[in-house]
Order: structure tokens, then sequence, then C-alpha cells
């Protein structure tokens, strides 16, 4: 079913409750901005998705309205791509199509599902010890993971704001996660430390996608937290 028919039957009360709350899931699995867990966890702050009618209509309206937001984003991508072209510009920024494409909610919503994110995904991190890598990279990962670290910790301090000039040290890191990511998944094989640098990946892309300054009012509770060549 795609996105639109998944939607309709979350708003047909003519089928039974756990169609329509499985509707949503399904429509979840066409559009997870956060990927699928997160987006369903931010989804659930609208109440009890399973019983609760209002909380169910409530989570539709907050993804489509993310997904209008995101599907109007590529639409103006692609008006700028055609302008572009007929002017010979023929290769896309690589940073604009990271954003369009990486870990962020689209939307009005958008500061306020990344704030929880991130400060859900820290709590994890915080937690967890440094794993396991190749002996001639942990120099390097280690400095990339505290470099990155201190930048969070201090976005969360500060409610969702990073501090001067640690946007351009996230966006310095980034192609380094990124080429770490690779690395540690092949050739070098570390599972735990491949799992444990997605996250801090993930988290990165958030903070830096996270480019409102309207902070809400409320955030709820939220975790406060406890680099760069390679070979």
């Amino acid at each position: 079913m795609s996105f639109a028919t998944c939607a309709r039957h979350v708003r047909d009360q003519d089928l039974p409750y756990g169609r329509r709350y499985s509707s949503l899931r399904c429509a979840v699995g066409h559009y997870c901005p956060l990927g699928f867990n997160s987006t369903w966890s931010y989804l659930s702050t609208a109440g009890a998705l399973r019983t609760d009618e209002r909380a169910l209509l409530l989570a539709l309206d907050m993804l489509e309205l993310s997904r209008a937001a995101w599907l109007a984003e590529l639409g103006a991508f692609a008006d700028r791509r055609r302008t572009a072209k007929r002017q010979q510009q023929r290769a896309p920024s690589v940073a604009e199509l990271r954003r369009l494409n990486g870990w962020r909610w689209p939307g009005p919503d958008g500061h306020r599902a990344m704030f929880r994110e991130i400060g859900l995904l820290w709590a994890v991190h915080a937690a967890a010890p440094f794993p396991g890598v190749p002996a001639a990279d942990k120099g390097d990962l280690a400095y990339l993971d505290a470099t990155v670290a201190g930048c969070l910790s201090t976005y969360l301090a500060r409610g969702g704001v990073l501090g001067p000039g640690h946007e351009e040290v996230l966006r310095s890191c980034l192609p380094e996660l990124r080429s770490g990511v690779v690395h540690l998944g092949y050739p070098a094989t570390f599972p735990g430390a491949l799992a444990y640098f997605l996250r801090l990946l993930k988290l990165a892309e958030l903070a830096v996608h996270d480019d409102s300054r309207e902070i809400p009012e409320r955030h709820g509770s939220v975790p406060a937290g406890n680099g760069h060549s390679w070979s």
C-alpha cells in the first residue's frame, strides 16, 4: 500500500481500530525521517496510539505535516536543479543532498522532534563504554568521539542550541564519521564499534540539521551528557 492509502485507512472509522493502528505503522514504514523506531517513538508522544483514536489521528497529522514539508523541499530542490542544468551547472550540492536525505524531521515540529531524539540517543551513547576498535585507529576515533560528544553535551545543556562554532566543528567531523563507519564495517569488522559510531553519526547529523532558533517552552527532561584523521 502507498503512504496515501495507509493514511486513508487510519482515518476510516468503518475499519476495525486494530487495522487503523496497523495502517499508521504502515505509513511510518513509508516515511520515517528518524528511522522507523525513532519516528514511531516520537509519534507516540501524541498519546496512547493503540487505544486512543484522538492520539492516533494526531500522530498521523504530525507525520503528514512532516512528509508534506519534505516533499515541498524535494520539489524546490528539483526546480533549482532544472535551473542549474539550463545554466550548465551539472553537479548538485553534496551538502544539500545530504540534508535532504539525512537524519532530521522536516517541518515545523523539526526542533522538538530532533531535540527529543538527540536526548534519547545521547542517554544511550553516554552510558556505553568506548568499544573495541582497530589499534591503529584508536587514538583518532577516541578524539573524534570526544569532539562530537563535547558539542552534543553543550547542545543539550543549552536546551537545544549548539555552542559557538560547534556547527562548523560537527560539519567537519561528519565526513570522518562516515568514513569511519565504512572502515569499521569493512575490512575491519568490529560490530560493536560500528553500532557505536553509527549512533554517533546520527547524533551529529541531527544536531547539525536542527537549525531552528525557536526553542519550545516545554521539552520534558533530557539527559545531559557526560576527531580526526584516519589511516
